[in-house]
């Protein structure tokens, strides 16, 4: 298999995550992805592309061997729950599994906001549309608290919902790094702040061996386009073979 992503390990990427739980890790092919890559000033993100397999050309996205290409992050974590050689990441039907998917949509959309963020401000502050802070914000306390509310509560497993939040709460964390400017409304937020139990649950979940897999570790592959292109033309020869 080939997994596209950004190999960005300040954050906790819940793919890896679930690819290393379910005993999948050795068979992946990791393919540094840079969407938004740019190089002395140059804007590099078409040599980055992958939309010839993935008309959205962003990441997540899993290539098997049989050539097809799965994009969405959760779409590609069922896909690697659904062929486990070890744990599974999803519970059965019932009560469990309607609680991990509802905390990995959860997470999953205080991660997609933070992204919005950081996009905003990539800009000059003066063409910063505050609505979009204004917005999240409020979204983001309230999750965070819900969670905080739910580690107090216990939970007996590690899921897909887990390694979600892990996935959103670093992220969120260490957005800074993205950017010079301080955030308009919640310059020093820190999330840790008046969530007591989920900050110690985050704290011993990132031991897992499938966090610190990659968990601030530098990427050591190639990162160059030409890699990631050559990636993308053997998915293309497997889907042509494929369908001849």
């Amino acid at each position: 298999m080939k997994l596209f992503y950004s190999p960005f390990h300040t954050f906790v990427h819940k793919v890896l995550v679930t690819a290393h739980e379910c005993g999948l890790w050795d068979e992946i092919d990791f393919i540094a992805t840079f969407p938004f890559k740019n190089l002395d000033g140059e804007d590099q993100g078409e040599a980055y592309s992958i939309a010839a397999i993935n008309p959205l050309s962003k990441v997540p996205t899993l290539a098997t061997d049989a050539g097809q290409v799965i994009f969405g992050s959760q779409a590609v974590c069922e896909y690697l729950d659904a062929n486990s050689k070890a744990r599974r990441m999803y519970p059965p039907a019932g009560p469990a599994r309607w609680d991990a998917v509802t905390r990995l949509a959860t997470a999953d959309t205080i991660f997609e906001g933070t992204v919005q963020m950081v996009a905003e401000q990539w800009q000059e502050p003066e063409q910063w549309n505050m609505t979009v802070f204004e917005r999240m914000w409020p979204k983001f306390i309230r999750a965070l608290d819900w969670f905080d509310s739910e580690a107090a509560k216990g939970w007996d497993d590690f899921d897909v919902g887990h390694a979600a939040m892990l996935h959103a709460i670093s992220y969120l964390g260490f957005r800074a790094e993205f950017y010079e400017a301080k955030d308009p409304i919640h310059p020093n937020f820190n999330w840790r702040d008046g969530r007591p139990a989920l900050s110690a649950w985050f704290d011993e979940a990132v031991e897992r061996p499938s966090v610190r897999s990659h968990f601030n570790k530098d990427f050591s592959g190639d990162t160059s386009a030409e890699r990631l292109q050559a990636a993308v033309q053997d998915v293309l020869v497997m889907q042509k073979a494929g369908s001849a």
